[in-house]
């Protein structure tokens, strides 16, 4: 008999257990596999929409501050593409406009979408940052070839020189106060890191790396241990970002660490943790670490960046502008703060996803929200220089490049 009960018992319990998550499993949000935006082939141009407003929806990182309405741009587009799947196509101008009245007015500046046209087989794209970054007064183009080329021109330039094998920096020492030298470094790309463990593992030429090892010394990306930065009759280091669209976020230790006698402590970061517009992680520090060898001094750091310095230069320029002996000249920078990596919407629940040429979709957007300790995000803003000085056409065509002249100034006067 107390077998028989047990027995009943434990098929009640398996029963209720049943019951209960057939209830919970019926409540809850759909799994992250059913949704995830990297997996759905699309035929229609209908499907195509769903799934980039869907995965936008999931995926992107600033809801908090973006004052979209995104369920209103649903309903006001999906009519639009209901009628292009009806008469049969778009053309590329009809499927450019539409996507970029949907991501209109988004303050993700690193937001790109692709979407191959079903009719035409042509690649549209739609960025929020190209609807406000070219209106803004001081805009221009990248003039960073004609700014490069005047660099070896420039009275008392001495040690010019540059990288080959594709990696795009610059150095030159120009003459500061009293017989000493500014130590000057121009970086086109962050790629430091990698390019370095090529030199290191000799798949590349020493030459490669040669205006960084002649300003931090031939550490590469473990920090300062000689070089022109060093040197006792330099007074002060120029690092220039201008026209630099960013890259690799591990190379702010060996560049910006170096030049900080502490850690730094610049703010905080977050990222998602579930498929809700505000499933947000905590905020955690955002820190620098300072490598072993560095600056030991207080030498002047001056970074310079224009409106066309993005992702990591912007990130650089902001953490040179909170060190007590760093400046930061130019113009109010692009705008797109928010770290990111490939591949992450499956661990971050946010981020890049979908394959361009395997489903016809791809859409490039954040995967980390960073603001200052005082909790403040630069997103869709940018870093506001301390010394505003814009870019003059008109001077560079002269021979000048009045931005770095000014940092110059800014050395040689202490104004």
């Amino acid at each position: 008999m107390f077998r028989e009960m047990k027995s009943a018992y434990r098929k009640l319990l398996s029963i209720c257990l049943s019951l209960y998550l057939l209830a919970f499993v019926s409540c809850r949000k759909e799994s992250l596999e059913m949704i995830n935006p990297d997996r759905h082939y699309c035929n229609t141009y209908v499907s195509q929409f769903e799934t980039v407003w869907s995965g936008i929806d999931h995926s992107y990182l600033f809801w908090e501050r973006d004052t979209i309405d995104w369920d209103d741009v649903h309903e006001r587009l999906l009519p639009v593409f209901k009628e292009f799947d009806a008469k049969g196509g778009a053309s590329d101008a009809e499927l450019s406009e539409a996507y970029r009245s949907m991501v209109h007015g988004l303050v993700d500046h690193h937001m790109s979408v692709q979407i191959r046209n079903l009719k035409t087989g042509n690649p549209v794209y739609a960025n929020p940052a190209w609807d406000e970054v070219p209106y803004r007064d001081y805009y221009h183009y990248d003039f960073s070839n004609q700014q490069i080329a005047l660099l070896s021109t420039y009275s008392g330039v001495t040690e010019y020189c540059e990288g080959d094998g594709g990696f795009q920096c610059y150095g030159a020492l120009f003459p500061g106060n009293n017989g000493k030298k500014i130590a000057y470094l121009r970086f086109r790309s962050f790629d430091v890191t990698s390019y370095s463990q090529a030199v290191h593992s000799g798949y590349m030429p020493a030459s490669t790396m040669a205006p960084f090892y002649a300003f931090y010394g031939n550490s590469g990306s473990y920090g300062i241990t000689g070089g022109w930065a060093k040197r006792d009759d330099v007074e002060a280091l120029i690092i220039d970002v201008r026209g630099n669209g960013g890259g690799a976020l591990s190379d702010l230790k060996p560049l910006v660490g170096s030049l900080s006698k502490t850690r730094i402590d610049f703010g905080y970061s977050r990222h998602k943790e579930g498929l809700g517009r505000l499933d947000y992680s905590a905020w955690t520090p955002f820190v620098v670490d300072c490598p072993p060898d560095h600056i030991q001094d207080d030498k002047k750091i001056i970074v310079l960046a224009d409106v066309n310095s993005a992702s990591c230069s912007e990130i650089t320029a902001s953490l040179i502008k909170s060190l007590p002996n760093g400046i930061f000249i130019g113009e109010r920078t692009y705008g797109a703060t928010g770290p990111l990596i490939r591949g992450g919407f499956d661990l971050l629940y946010s981020g890049v996803f979908g394959d361009y040429n395997e489903l016809g979709y791809y859409v490039y957007t954040s995967n980390f929200d960073v603001v200052d300790k005082s909790y403040i995000s630069l997103e869709g803003e940018g870093v506001t220089p301390d010394i505003e000085c814009i870019f003059d056409a008109n001077a560079l065509q002269n021979g000048h490049d009045n931005q770095l002249e000014r940092a110059l100034l800014y050395v040689r006067t202490g104004k």
